[in-house]
C-alpha cells in the first residue's frame, strides 16, 4: 500500500563520498543523453510517424510513443501530452547559487524554461484533475559510479499493472519515462518526501497550513536522518506559496 505522505531516508547520505548540487546541468544531461528508455522505435526513422504542428511549434508529435503511452498507462493520452511538453517545450535553466524559486506552471509555460521541480509541477498541472496513479517525490539521486549525490524532484508514475516508472523532463529524445528497475544500473534514489498525485491539492489546502503552524522538528523520529524535519518544513512552505500564486494566476482574466 502506498501512502498519502511518506517521509523516508532509507540510505544515509553520510556514507556517500561526495554530496554535490549540479547547478548547470539537468538530470537529462547527466543520465539520459543517449540512454534512458525507448519503448518504441525512433520515430524519425519512420517519417510519417513523427510530425510537427502546422503553427510552427517546435514540439514534435510521435505517434508510436503516443500509442505506447495509451497502451501502458491509464489516461495515457493525457500523460503523453504532458510528457511531450516537459520533454520538448521546456529548456533546463539552472538557478543562481542559493536561489530556489519554485515557478508556477503558468510561469514555466510562459518562460519555456525551468529546473526539475518546475518541470514536475508543469507535468502535474496537466494531469491534476485526472485519476492518475502517481507521486511527486523530493529526494536525492546518487550516481553509483562516481559516488556523487544531488538533490532532485521527480514524478513517479504507475502503469496499468502497477509497475513504477520515473518521469523526467528536458531529454528531447523520447526516453524520459523510465521503468524504475532500469535505474538501479547506475543510480539510487533516496526519497525524502512523497505526495500522492490525487492528494496534492488537499495537502496544500488543508494539511500544510496546519502542519506548518505546529511543526516541531523533535516530534518525529525520522528527523535524525539528514535533518529531514527542516527539509520537509521548507518544502511545505514553498508548496503553499507556489500553489497560492498559481491559483491567483489561473483565475486572472486572460
Amino acid at each position: 500500500m502506498r501512502y498519502l505522505l511518506i517521509v523516508a531516508a532509507a540510505i544515509i547520505l553520510s556514507s556517500i563520498c561526495c554530496i554535490k548540487a549540479f547547478a548547470d546541468v539537468s538530470y537529462a544531461d547527466l543520465f539520459l543523453a543517449g540512454k534512458g528508455y525507448k519503448p518504441v522505435e525512433d520515430a524519425w526513422s519512420i517519417k510519417p510517424l513523427l510530425t510537427y504542428p502546422a503553427d510552427g511549434s517546435n514540439i514534435p508529435d510521435n505517434q508510436l510513443y503516443r500509442e505506447w503511452c495509451v497502451k501502458t498507462f491509464k489516461n495515457g493520452e493525457q500523460i503523453y501530452e504532458a510528457y511531450k511538453e516537459i520533454a520538448f517545450d521546456i529548456n533546463y535553466r539552472a538557478e543562481p547559487t542559493k536561489t530556489d524559486y519554485w515557478q508556477t506552471p503558468v510561469e514555466t509555460k510562459k518562460s519555456k524554461q525551468g529546473d526539475c521541480e518546475d518541470s514536475v509541477f508543469l507535468f502535474f498541472s496537466k494531469l491534476s484533475g485526472l485519476d492518475i496513479d502517481g507521486d511527486i517525490i523530493w529526494g536525492w539521486v546518487v550516481d553509483t559510479e562516481n559516488s556523487v549525490a544531488f538533490a532532485h524532484v521527480w514524478y513517479q508514475l504507475f502503469d496499468k499493472r502497477g509497475r513504477p516508472y520515473i518521469v523526467e523532463g528536458f531529454s528531447k529524445e523520447w526516453n524520459g519515462i523510465i521503468p524504475v528497475e532500469m535505474l538501479t544500473e547506475g543510480e539510487r534514489r533516496v526519497p525524502t518526501l512523497m505526495l500522492r498525485h490525487n492528494q496534492v491539492n488537499r495537502v496544500v489546502d488543508e494539511m500544510i497550513p496546519q502542519f506548518a503552524e505546529s511543526f516541531e522538528e523533535d516530534q518525529f523520529t525520522w528527523a535524525v536522518y539528514m535533518n529531514n524535519a527542516t527539509i520537509v518544513r521548507e518544502i511545505f512552505q514553498k508548496l503553499q506559496v507556489m500553489f497560492g500564486r498559481y491559483r491567483e494566476q489561473i483565475h486572472q482574466p486572460s
